[in-house]
């Protein structure tokens, strides 16, 4: 090997040290050897079984997710390794894979949980979530895929938003969950004391889930994330993702009761700046808790 040819490959492995890392002598650069995120010494390291483990939670509480989200979340934002990850679940038997549509018609792959996975994701919850955490099996109906694969990703939008605060996530509960919850306690009244009393306690019921009574109607988000903030006190986000089918007064109704709103698409997006710029959405905190974001898939 030539000297110059010497210099030229010392020059590429030496690195200046700065004020957030020492010097690195002889490890090469990190962008020839992958993602920054995946080499950062101060990153904290995720193995692999874990993040399986957390595919396996999110699917379980969310019900279904889209592969994408799934490698952006649990996997770095990875497609290999994610694609490694979810085919190892599916050999075992505990997530199942089917393809779906978007708001605009493109196709994108959807994952959900089997039985035998519901059953392993409750196995290794995490001690930080509420034991009355539910977790979901089963295949999601191909109409309802892409809103739900949205609720998904506004949902974990919304955690590490609340992460980022000083929160921690105790429980999410999708919206079948909170409507069962709330039918029970009625029908409950109902053939106790009749429908009167039933209404009552429909919506006594409801308050008590910090689900929004508006206009005497009883307002479900797509979901609901409990948690304990950095103080020590609990609070409750509502959170509602919006398609391009929606109607004004729906959106207005949702951002009234103080829904932290999501677009599913660009048409969506569009009817709740309407709304808000309106103030139809106001009385209820719509302007502050509004903002979601465009979750187009």
């Amino acid at each position: 090997m030539t000297r110059g040819r010497q210099l030229n490959r010392a020059a590429h492995t030496v690195r200046e040290s700065g004020p957030d890392r020492g010097p690195e002598v002889g490890r090469p650069r990190p962008e020839r050897r992958g993602h920054r995120r995946d080499i950062d010494p101060r990153r904290e390291r995720v193995s692999f079984a874990t993040r399986q483990a957390r595919t396996l939670e999110d699917l379980g509480i969310y019900r279904c997710a889209a592969v994408a989200d799934i490698a952006a979340e649990r996997f770095g934002g990875h497609p290999y390794a994610a694609r490694r990850g979810i085919d190892q679940l599916k050999r075992r038997g505990l997530v199942e894979e089917f393809s779906a549509r978007g708001p605009k018609g493109g196709a994108f792959k959807v994952v959900h949980l089997t039985h035998a996975g519901r059953q392993e994701a409750r196995i290794g919850r995490r001690d930080a979530l509420d034991p009355d955490q539910r977790y979901w099996g089963g295949r999601a109906k191909a109409r309802e895929a892409s809103h739900e694969a949205g609720v998904y990703r506004a949902g974990r939008k919304e955690c590490r938003r609340l992460e980022g605060e000083g929160a921690t996530v105790k429980r999410v509960r999708c919206d079948s969950e909170l409507k069962s919850a709330v039918a029970k306690a009625a029908e409950k009244a109902r053939a106790r004391s009749g429908r009167e009393a039933a209404e009552q306690v429909k919506r006594a019921a409801a308050a008590a889930l910090g689900v929004p009574v508006v206009d005497g109607k009883v307002t479900y988000p797509d979901l609901q994330i409990e948690y304990i903030d950095a103080e020590g006190h609990g609070g409750r986000v509502n959170v509602e993702v919006a398609t391009g089918h929606y109607r004004g007064k729906d959106i207005s109704a949702k951002l009234a009761a103080g829904f932290r709103m999501h677009a599913a698409d660009g048409r969506a997006k569009r009817k709740i700046d309407l709304a808000r710029l309106e103030g139809r959405g106001g009385g209820g905190g719509g302007g502050s808790r509004g903002e979601g974001g465009l979750l187009e898939l």
